[in-house]
């Protein structure tokens, strides 16, 4: 439970950024089921490594202006 937890603080931080320090367009963001993640809302992404990985990667590639 404690490393799910430090997944989703670092999930949370990213996603702040994203949102450029909006915490609460953020949890709205993360809230939100993402086609880039086959429907999945991005808060759940943090039940492994693999799983942060793929929603810091969206992440990355929304803040680079790359949508495929």
């Amino acid at each position: 439970m404690m490393v799910r937890a430090a997944l989703e603080i670092e999930l949370r931080k990213a996603a702040t950024d994203l949102f450029a320090g909006d915490e609460q367009r953020a949890a709205e963001w993360l809230n939100k089921p993402a086609k880039a993640l086959n429907g999945r809302k991005p808060i759940d992404m943090t039940n492994s490594d693999a799983e942060l990985r793929l929603a810091l990667d969206l992440i990355g590639r929304l803040q680079h202006g790359i949508f495929t």
